[in-house]
């Protein structure tokens, strides 16, 4: 593991445990020490305390008393509130994008759904990056609702939405996550705001299905965040 040598290190250490975290190298509710994290990245355990503080405005990370830092491990509730916040976000931006597109938006999210099909279109895609990809694209949306405030909630809890799309998606291939987008993308690009509202909400997997899904990892024994397990290569850049 190289070490990060350049400015604003608390940033780059927060990208980089963030990328190991959400990639799964890092399980839910994984202890993180300090001392040890301060040794492998060769850098004060002040600074490492700083980034994981950043992680934890992010809500990826809890720091719990006499146990320390640790990565957050979701339970059914917390899939629970994190379904219906889609549904309430995902939904209106949906209904705003469709009204308020311009022809830069529309550019820009063809653009975006056309990157989501072609990296689904890849041999060996993981899940995870997939994933990704589902963000982006949600991600996209809520901006293009022209609603800040919206878009600014979404991006807080936008690494829980990360992990949440990692415990959806491992059941889909590539290619169905992808198309399955295409019509909500048709639906805003016409300005078609009844019907994009639709599909934003049939877009999204119900509770019920998620919550077996997440049952069905834990019965067996597995986390639901480790599938596609990668470990990210930290440059001198830093992240």
């Amino acid at each position: 593991m190289k070490k990060i040598i350049k400015s604003s290190l608390e940033e780059q250490a927060a990208g980089y445990l963030r990328e190991l975290i959400l990639s799964g190298h890092y399980r839910m509710g994984e202890k993180l020490v300090e001392s040890a994290l301060a040794r492998e990245l060769e850098l004060s355990r002040s600074t490492v305390r700083m980034a994981l503080n950043n992680l934890a405005h992010e809500g990826i990370v809890v720091q719990k008393p006499y146990v320390g830092w640790q990565v957050i491990e979701l339970d059914e509730h917390d899939l629970w509130e994190i379904f219906h916040l889609r549904v309430a976000l995902e939904t209106r931006s949906a209904w705003l994008a469709a009204e308020r597109l311009t022809d830069e938006g529309r550019r820009r999210l063809q653009g975006m759904m056309d990157a989501f099909l072609e990296k689904a279109a890849e041999p060996n895609v993981s899940s995870q990056e997939m994933s990704k990809q589902e963000l982006n694209l949600h991600s996209l949306i809520v901006e293009l609702s022209g609603n800040g405030r919206l878009h600014n909630i979404y991006q807080n809890v936008a690494n829980q939405m990360l992990i949440y799309f990692n415990i959806d998606l491992v059941s889909y291939k590539p290619e169905e996550i992808a198309s399955s987008h295409q019509p909500l993308v048709d639906a805003i690009c016409a300005g078609d705001a009844d019907l994009a509202v639709r599909l934003a909400g049939e877009n999204i997997t119900t509770f019920t299905e998620i919550g077996a899904r997440f049952k069905a990892h834990a019965l067996s024994g597995h986390k639901a965040d480790t599938v596609g397990q990668s470990v990210p290569e930290l440059t001198d850049e830093g992240k």
